[in-house]
């Protein structure tokens, strides 16, 4: 089969992205293991700083001071270190809670500690009521020494254990690193190859058209025959610039995106290298022209500071659905709403928020007979919940894991129209504000939209 240029060209963008796409996915995961390693390795720094913390409010249980001169004032770092010992006693068990075997030496270290405090009050005691003689001290040496010796060996083998878990999440987070810096060179260089063939096949283009151009001022015998086969080759420069232009779109998209997320939201915790390659990737992307229209609004959202007000929702609702009723989107659509408590948020993109989801539930219930929109909050102790529900066609809870991604739909475009940007926008929005976004639908029988809000 004879592939013409223009198909060859368009098949290569084609395999440029899905290799994006694969990339961006690998990029993603890499970045994630990433930061999820640092974050264990800094757990484990944690958990052995308690540790070194407890042994040292222990060791400063001592009153030996006090039991041979009965000097209260020797009993201030004992009276310190007893209020201090079971708080972090629990802090480190709540900790290394999810490592068993380091919860049973806890549970050790507890008793001994517990039994150091009962040995000290007790000669505390005996000390009060008398003057101790040699025997008495020489038993207290005995017994404080005995069970500081089990409190050493037990914080020992604690943070022998917390080292050795520091080695291997450190080993690991170096791969992850490396695996991160690999995928963001790879999409650094489909960038450069992208923008290398892209230019090439313009100069080619326009080669071809000056050539044509020349051969029919040449040929004047053949003059209508060459004005029509310009004209053709016209219209078919054109029907290509525009798939260049389609096809163009959505490797900007997918690159654009991945690297305005990775560049604001991780800026911090990246190095330099991988900062430089982010940096790189927007550039040359936003070289080629503003052909991602969709994502712009999704790009502003991601670099835009958050305005924290106490925002009536009620009056911003019913805005958004009196803007609707303005376009003519409402009609023969019931919209009940009830209470809908205030939150503390940025206006402007909450707003968006209810516009995408007040829009999803009228674009999907239209071909109800009597399309029905209810919009409610509900409370917890640390959250405001609000949903969104329509009888519309609903969607399977099977797929709901694709809904806040971008550009994943469960339904045909020919059905519904939409880019599948909607609900990660929503998502994203929600998320910046530390909140969750879900959903829950029967297929036929509508589907609801919850998004909260921290209190």
């Amino acid at each position: 089969m004879k592939f013409s240029f223009e198909r060859i060209f368009i098949i290569f963008f084609l395999i440029v992205i899905i290799g994006v796409v694969a990339l961006g996915i690998i990029n993603f995961n890499a970045n994630r293991s990433y930061f999820e390693s640092t974050e264990w390795i800094e757990h484990t720094d944690e958990v052995i700083k308690e540790s070194t913390m407890v042994l040292s409010t222990l060791q400063d249980m001592g009153v030996r001071g006090y039991i041979t001169t009965r000097d209260s004032s020797f009993l201030e770092n004992f009276n310190n270190a007893q209020k201090a010992i079971v708080p972090r006693l629990d802090t480190l068990q709540s900790l290394t809670s999810d490592n068993k075997s380091q919860l049973l030496r806890i549970d050790s270290l507890r008793y001994y500690a517990l039994a150091r405090l009962n040995i000290c009050t007790k000669y505390i005691a005996i000390a009060a009521a008398k003057k101790l003689d040699q025997a008495d001290l020489d038993t207290f040496t005995k017994e404080t020494k005995s069970n500081m010796n089990h409190i050493r060996s037990t914080i020992s083998d604690i943070i022998l254990v917390e080292q050795g878990l520091l080695k291997k999440r450190k080993e690991s987070n170096e791969q992850s690193r490396h695996d991160f810096n690999m995928s963001v060179a790879l999409i650094f260089t489909e960038i450069v190859l992208l923008l290398i063939v892209t230019f090439i096949s313009l100069v080619l283009y326009l080669y071809h058209r000056k050539k044509s151009e020349q051969n029919i001022l040449s040929l004047n015998a053949d003059l209508a025959r060459n004005v029509a086969e310009l004209n053709n080759a016209n219209k078919e420069l054109e029907s290509f610039s525009y798939s260049v232009s389609h096809d163009l779109r959505a490797p900007l998209r997918i690159i654009d995106g991945f690297a305005q997320i990775m560049s604001e939201e991780y800026k911090n915790k990246m190095d330099a290298e991988g900062r430089r390659f982010i940096d790189a990737i927007r550039t040359n992307a936003q070289q080629m022209g503003l052909l991602i229209d969709d994502l712009l609004n999704f790009s502003r959202i991601g670099r835009q500071e958050l305005a924290l007000h106490e925002i009536n929702m009620t009056k911003l609702v019913e805005h958004v659905i009196d803007s609707f009723r303005v376009l003519n989107k409402t009609i023969g659509a019931e919209i009940q709403i009830g209470q809908i408590a205030n939150a503390k948020c940025d206006e402007h993109l909450i707003k968006q928020v209810w516009i995408n989801l007040l829009s999803n539930a009228l674009k999907y219930s239209r071909k109800k007979e009597k399309p029905v929109i209810s919009i409610s909050t509900q409370e917890t102790e640390t959250e405001i919940i609000y949903s969104v529900t329509d009888n519309g066609v609903g969607f399977d809870m099977e797929f709901s894991d694709k809904l806040f991604a971008v550009f994943q739909r469960l339904h045909k475009v020919s059905e519904y129209e939409g880019t599948g940007v909607g609900l990660a926008l929503v998502s994203r929005i929600v998320t910046r504000h530390k909140g969750r976004v879900w959903a829950y639908s029967v297929p036929d029988q509508g589907a609801t939209f919850y998004f909260s809000l921290p209190k």
